[in-house]
């Protein structure tokens, strides 16, 4: 029996034109750039930035005079308060002075009474003293 001659088969090795180890390289490394970024990015948006605390807000100079006094004051109607009440108010306003920046001595308390039983709480901060 005739044995049949052997054809050649294999696959020629070609390459088209832009494709090769180069390429193959270059669109591993952008990649692995497009990775990168990708994760920073996720960072950035899953991690809370900090910020840097506000700053206090400054006492604008044309409202403020630093000569003049601070002053919170109310009045209450008779049967509006008790001396419990009364008392109450007081420290609150004081405690505002306070947290403004008034030092103890500087923070002046009158309360008048009226005959029907009206009262009239001044609470504020001599600046002079």
């Amino acid at each position: 029996m005739a044995h049949k001659a052997a054809k050649n088969t294999a696959l020629q090795k070609t390459t088209p034109a832009g494709r090769g180890p180069r390429r193959t390289l270059w669109l591993i490394a952008a990649g692995l750039v497009a990775g990168v970024a990708g994760g920073v990015f996720a960072f950035r948006m899953l991690v809370p930035q900090r910020t840097p605390e506000p700053a206090p807000p400054s006492e604008p100079e044309e409202i403020l005079v630093r000569e003049e006094p601070v002053e919170i004051s109310t009045r209450m109607r008779p049967g509006e308060w008790t001396e419990e009440s009364l008392q109450a108010h007081i420290e609150d306003y004081r405690q505002q002075i306070r947290a403004m920046g008034a030092a103890e001595q500087q923070i002046i308390t009158k309360v008048e009474r009226t005959e029907n039983g009206a009262v009239r709480v001044v609470v504020s901060w001599d600046r002079q003293r």
